[in-house]
């Protein structure tokens, strides 16, 4: 399949991930753990072989309420069930352009555990180079013992770092949700519809090519998209959504082509929206 190999984009760091020819080589290596990071529906209906899948791609405290990070304990016991040790390379896909391999990515990086890796392409490119598939599901042996460190709050942006943001010349505040959601149309349940007021608007799906093999763009088209909403990197951007995890998407996206200061604002709309003392931007 004729794909512009990661190293060919222009990423400020390609190394993040990695090619179906390279997980073929290395599948069977004793420190690769391979995470199917989709629904455990998709998980079942064919995976990657060996693949683990977690019961929660958001890794927040419940099913219940998607609104924080876990912490540190409930972290580990996740991370163990899923076959990540300490010293784990893991490799990371999905089937949707990096939106659920890359918040695992930045959950793990959060806990300081840097060994993290994504499939370029994700499951269908695995399927396109000819891969095996399995249906056989992943049972933990009980072996893995993740360990976190203290959390990295350099990439995590609270309200209180949302709300100094606002007007900042410095800070741009990403909101990478979909237009309903954006215009407040979309309140998804929420108390509240719109916008962090001075937010700047780009649905994540714009930073991949869809398609039968959805791959994340070049860097320069990536920077293109950035710069004709006005998003400049020189500065910090904080990226939002409703929960995290397309904005863990963009922030990984934001710092293949060069961003240095780049937070997610792990809480996003689910806890911004419900806040009736923050302020609001809807359109009229």
């Amino acid at each position: 399949m004729d794909i512009l190999p990661p190293d060919e984009r222009g990423y400020a760091d390609s190394s993040i991930l990695v090619t179906a020819e390279w997980l073929v080589e290395h599948i069977d290596d004793a420190h690769v753990v391979v995470v199917d990071t989709d629904d455990p529906r998709e998980y079942a209906e064919g995976h990657i072989p060996g693949a683990s899948n977690p019961p929660d791609n958001y890794y927040k405290t419940s099913l219940d309420d998607r609104t924080h990070i876990q912490g540190p304990e409930q972290f580990a016991a996740t991370m163990s069930e899923l076959g990540i040790s300490d010293d784990s390379l893991v490799v990371a896909y999905d089937r949707t352009g990096g939106l659920y391999a890359l918040r695992l990515m930045w959950a793990l990086h959060y806990y300081r555990h840097y060994n993290v890796k994504m499939l370029d392409g994700g499951y269908q490119r695995w399927v396109a180079d000819g891969g095996a598939v399995s249906r056989v599901a992943y049972e933990a042996d009980g072996t893995a013992m993740f360990t976190p460190r203290e959390a990295d709050r350099s990439i995590y942006a609270g309200m209180d770092d949302v709300l100094e943001a606002i007007g900042s010349d410095d800070t741009t505040l990403l909101d990478v949700r979909t237009d309903g959601e954006w215009d407040g149309s979309n309140k998804r349940g929420g108390k509240r519809g719109g916008r962090i007021p001075g937010a700047i608007h780009l649905e994540w799906v714009n930073f991949h090519t869809g398609g039968d093999v959805p791959t994340l763009k070049t860097a320069d088209e990536i920077r293109a998209l950035l710069s004709d909403q006005g998003v400049s990197t020189d500065g910090e951007v904080i990226t939002y959504c409703q929960g995290g995890i397309r904005a863990a998407q963009a922030y990984w996206v934001l710092k293949l082509v060069g961003a240095e200061r780049v937070r997610n604002y792990d809480a996003s709309w689910r806890e911004w929206g419900n806040n009736e003392e923050v302020p609001v931007e809807h359109e009229t």
